[in-house]
């Protein structure tokens, strides 16, 4: 951790630098790429770069990198967004359905975002390093995730403009490709966007998927902490209909903060020692798989 905010630090001066040329489609080439996980049949990227509020309020501008990227497997096809500001200047933005500090920076043909997972020891660092020709993006990933390390290799070739176009139609819904999905606002949320969703409960509660889901049976209504989740999305939702014209302004985390079940006072000292005690405990057993 020490050493990612350590380049973050020397990197930031690098901030004037002209961000390359990743816009544009690109390829895997599985053969010389080394990504974890269940085989991959086929892995897309696709960059867009433009100039874009960094600040709201002081409507200070950035260079901006928007990576969508989409993966094939036996298990279907997933999808994630990466937006990042090219000016050493961190921001907090969802990654991965995750709220998540990102700094990027430039230095020739190589650009690096480092990211910090709030309120979780979970870090990465991606680096793009462009090719001469303008041809050739290598993508690599070091970090770690829920407890476990993260390392890849991606090596990846422009394509026409076209070859984009599985990452520009919408998914298919959760409803479609999950069973048993039954709050309404999550049925008609794109299968990714679902799956991040989920991400962001386990990250707001501090719990694992299990806390809810059985394991390896994940449709199952066996627990009551999934019946209970059931109410408190549509309650959430509800919250936010009425009183925020339907903006996120209220979130799971808003009451629970980490914890399972939302807190009536601050913790002692003691309490405080005795849930890290517990969670402790529990880690190795429960320490979810990696993004």
């Amino acid at each position: 951790m020490r050493t990612l905010l350590a380049v973050a630090l020397m990197t930031a001066g690098l901030a004037g630098a002209a961000t390359p040329n990743l816009a544009g489609v690109w390829k895997a080439d599985l053969t010389k790429s080394k990504v974890p996980g269940p085989p991959l049949t086929n892995y897309l990227v696709m960059i867009e770069q433009k100039s874009a509020v960094f600040d709201r309020r002081t409507k200070e501008e950035a260079p901006e990198v928007i990576e969508t990227t989409g993966t094939w497997s036996q298990r279907g096809a997933m999808r994630s967004v990466l937006t990042a500001f090219d000016n050493g200047k961190p921001i907090v933005l969802s990654y991965e359905g995750v709220p998540t500090r990102l700094t990027g920076t430039s230095s020739g043909n190589t650009f690096t975002v480092i990211g910090l997972v709030a309120g979780r020891p979970d870090h990465f660092k991606r680096t793009y390093e462009l090719s001469t020709d303008g041809q050739t993006l290598t993508i690599n990933v070091e970090g770690e995730a829920g407890g476990h390390p993260q390392m890849s290799t991606v090596v990846l070739t422009k394509q026409p403009d076209a070859e984009g176009e599985p990452l520009r139609k919408p998914e298919e819904l959760a409803s479609v490709v999950f069973k048993n999905v039954k709050t309404e606002t999550m049925k008609n949320m794109g299968s990714s966007d679902f799956i991040n969703q989920m991400h962001y409960f386990s990250w707001s509660l501090g719990k694992p998927c299990t806390f809810c889901h059985v394991e390896h049976k994940f449709d199952a209504d066996d627990k009551k902490e999934k019946k209970s989740a059931r109410k408190m999305i549509d309650m959430v939702a509800a919250i936010d209909k009425d009183n925020f014209e339907g903006h996120p302004a209220v979130r799971c985390f808003t009451c629970h903060g980490d914890h399972a079940h939302p807190l009536q006072y601050p913790q002692f000292p003691d309490e405080i020692a005795a849930e890290a005690a517990r969670n402790a405990q529990a880690a190795p057993a429960n320490a979810p798989a990696p993004h």
